[in-house]
């Protein structure tokens, strides 16, 4: 999954015209004016692993600041079910664990001996420690990732920091954009390809319709 840094390609003018009603191209970008704001959407031309990469760049029209942030958007297929959307902090871990920067515990497991009952039908614990039967984690195996792989990684977190969409607060008249990664998108059926996007800001919700990119 690559993501960009230069978050979309077209300015949110600011007689933007909206879009609700009129056939949508995620392809090009869609956007969408209303009274006390004005936002747009693009995605890559093709999910990444069944997952989308989602544009966002929202302008606060009103006199007051405005809360944005990931909070704010909502994704779901056409049916209805909802598309999570991905923390940073998941990424970042995602791309260190690939590079081989973060290694895993395995865990050693000793099953305790069984308990036999005495005569009078109590249990006997006469060979039973406090310790038997727990778990206990062994030190991990640590591999040494290569030069390469960690500066590659690298480079791909401070992508993700830089274009992920943070939570702010956007003053009046100024624009917030970002970038957003769903979980992999489940679809009830394969001939299903559309999803919604509904953003608030300011108080006002614009939906966006789309089939979602191969």
């Amino acid at each position: 999954m690559k993501l960009r840094v230069l978050i979309l390609p077209f300015l949110l003018a600011s007689n933007a015209p909206s879009t609700a009603g009129m056939p949508q191209d995620i392809a090009s970008g869609i956007d969408s004016a209303k009274a006390t704001g004005a936002v747009s959407i693009s995605t890559d031309p093709a999910l990444s692993d069944g997952q989308l990469v989602l544009r966002v760049a929202a302008q606060n029209r009103t006199r007051v600041p405005a809360p944005f942030g990931p909070a704010s958007i909502r994704i779901t297929t056409a049916s209805g079910d909802r598309v999570a959307i991905r923390s940073l902090t998941s990424l970042i871990a995602e791309t260190r664990s690939a590079a081989g920067m973060e290694s895993e515990a395995v865990p050693a497991i000793s099953e305790a001996p069984a308990m036999l009952s005495n005569n009078s039908g109590q249990k006997d614990v006469s060979g039973y420690t406090g310790g038997m039967g727990a778990s206990v984690a062994q030190p991990a195996r640590k591999r040494k990732p290569r030069a390469g792989d960690v500066a590659a990684a690298d480079a791909r977190i401070a992508a993700l920091k830089a274009g992920i969409l943070a939570d702010t607060v956007i003053a009046p008249g100024q624009l917030a954009a970002g970038q957003l990664v769903t979980e992999k998108i489940k679809f009830r059926n394969k001939r299903e390809r559309g999803l919604v996007v509904t953003v608030t800001l300011a108080g006002e919700e614009h939906s966006f319709r789309f089939d979602a990119p191969q």
